[in-house]
């Protein structure tokens, strides 16, 4: 270890990990502790460190970094936009350091994009504290968006809006994230939904957290939904491929086309890392044990009165 760096943080993995036994878990070294608080929904830590940036940390658990955000970023915002044939009503559930929000308002078609964060704090210390993220909080001044702070659970289960492209840039199933898990969850969202529309949502790490994409995907069938998934690879998600849960109320609900994804990319003359209509199309082929454990493990994901009782 580099003696100047005296601290070193560890991912509290028992919380977001759940296979039984000893776990492995990511940790790096820390240069500076930028901003702690803990707040009603959970304790906010942002890190600075040589390899990976700045770092947020939602209750011991890494959200995101500075130095491989763009790749998690760039899949869950243009996967579903350049999926839909002509996208106007976006609403992004979580997301406070804004990243999801930037990418999406890149698309210049969009007329309204909303917004829905539970915890205010989050949304400001990333603005002070990793504004590289989310253009210095300008993305916030945008016309087109509209930020809501409260919980996403009881904004869909009451708002009248309705959406092309639903993104669910939500934690893990615990804390202010567990509600976004379940059937009730889905089966509201489902009444959000424009004729042709899309939803994606994290869907964990499946080496180490097998299963989780699986509830997912049955939860939005059972809400009448055509379910796929995609993965792709961020190095900070400690565990190699990294699910995305994708649904769609269309009758085909398969992947657009290469050359309708190509026309649709070149229109709208946005500049990626990560993103590309190949890289679209081959994020939706599994490896077969991914592919296994999606089906092997689908079920029913448990009510909100059985969390409560669990």
């Amino acid at each position: 270890m580099n003696p100047t760096h005296s601290a070193v943080f560890h991912e509290n993995a028992h919380s977001i990990y759940p296979l039984p036994g000893s776990k492995a878990f990511q940790g790096f070294e820390v240069n500076e502790k930028l901003f702690e608080a803990q707040t009603p929904f959970q304790h906010i830590s942002i890190y600075s460190n040589d390899a990976l940036g700045k770092i947020l940390v939602l209750d011991g658990a890494v959200q995101i970094t500075t130095r491989d955000e763009f790749i998690y970023q760039e899949m869950m915002a243009h996967v579903p936009l350049f999926s839909h044939s002509e996208p106007e009503n976006v609403l992004i559930i979580g997301g406070g350091d804004g990243g999801i929000l930037r990418e999406v308002l890149r698309h210049k078609s969009l007329k309204k994009v909303m917004m829905v964060e539970i915890d205010q704090v989050v949304i400001d210390a990333c603005v002070k504290h990793m504004p590289e993220i989310n253009d210095g909080g300008t993305i916030y001044k945008d016309p087109r968006t509209e930020l809501i702070v409260r919980d996403a659970a009881e904004y869909i289960r009451e708002t009248d809006a309705r959406f092309d492209v639903v993104i669910i840039d939500s934690t893990d199933p615990i804390g202010p994230g567990e509600k976004l898990f379940t059937t009730e969850f889905y089966a509201a969202l489902a009444r959000t939904l424009k004729p042709e529309a899309y939803v994606i949502t994290q869907g964990g790490v499946p080496f180490f957290q097998p299963g989780e994409a699986a509830v997912t995907l049955s939860a939005l069938q059972e809400a009448g939904l055509n379910t796929h998934a995609c993965i792709t690879a961020v190095p900070t998600y400690y565990g190699g491929y990294m699910t995305l849960g994708f649904a769609t109320n269309t009758q085909n609900g398969s992947v657009p086309a290469r050359e309708i994804l190509h026309k649709r990319f070149d229109a709208a003359g946005i500049q990626t890392r990560q993103y590309s209509p190949e890289i679209h199309m081959a994020a939706f082929v599994l490896p077969p044990w991914i592919e296994a454990d999606i089906t092997s493990s689908q079920q029913p994901t448990i009510t909100t009165k059985e969390r409560a009782a669990s």
